[in-house]
């Protein structure tokens, strides 16, 4: 997809609305990292910011900017100080947690006040999008279950009281990841990943259209 089509697209998109709202950030911490697709973004949007990045993984991907640590969220405690943050992201987490509320209170304690939080999770009803066998070797999933690892979908609603009991936050918003902008030019994208073998294309367009992912954002006062 050229810069040209994604530059307009991303100033309407959820993720990226959250990115801007954060000013001038000193620290923020990426839970379940991976790679560092969220990092990237936020060192080129803020150069002097301090990264930390967390994962299951020994194997650390992410670039080096990026201050790395092995983690377990569903049983170990984040390695900060009190309000060392001052903003928190779990991006396509929480679904692969068999005790997800056991960080909601890590990341209320790390959180600084003033602070916000964005989560990302599988919606419900990713269980309802067929799978698709296109390119499959490409891996990323249609339906909820195409990833074996995943544990159980959530809600806007939920994700609303993991901000508000897990992390005993104030959540500001929840609701459906879908970028109103792109619906326009959706079909025309899932019509270019058919045409150049690009399932990453289909799938973006397919979650945008169904609002397969899910968010919450929410505020430490």
């Amino acid at each position: 997809m050229s810069d040209f089509l994604k530059r307009p697209l991303q100033w309407f998109d959820i993720r990226r609305r959250w990115y801007r709202s954060l000013g001038n950030p000193t620290r923020i911490l990426d839970l379940g990292c991976g790679s560092g697709y969220n990092c990237k973004t936020l060192h080129k949007m803020y150069p002097a910011l301090e990264l930390y990045g967390g994962d299951i993984s020994t194997l650390n991907e992410a670039p080096e900017f990026v201050h790395y640590f092995c983690i377990d969220l569903n049983n170990d405690k984040l390695p900060f100080p009190d309000e060392h943050f001052d903003g928190v992201i779990m991006t396509h987490v929480l679904e692969h947690l068999d005790n997800p509320m056991a960080c909601g209170t890590e990341i209320a304690r790390v959180l600084r006040r003033g602070g916000t939080m964005y989560v990302e999770t599988p919606n419900w009803t990713s269980l309802f999008v067929p799978s698709c066998g296109f390119k499959r070797s490409q891996q990323g999933p249609f339906n909820f279950y195409d990833d074996p690892t995943h544990v159980k979908p959530w809600s806007s609603h939920s994700l609303y009281n993991f901000a508000l009991q897990g992390c005993q936050l104030n959540p500001l918003k929840a609701g459906p990841v879908r970028n109103l902008l792109r619906l326009l030019v959706d079909p025309a994208i899932i019509l270019l990943g058919f045409v150049t073998g690009r399932r990453d294309y289909v799938i973006s367009s397919v979650w945008n259209i169904v609002g397969w992912a899910a968010f919450v954002i929410a505020k430490k006062e």
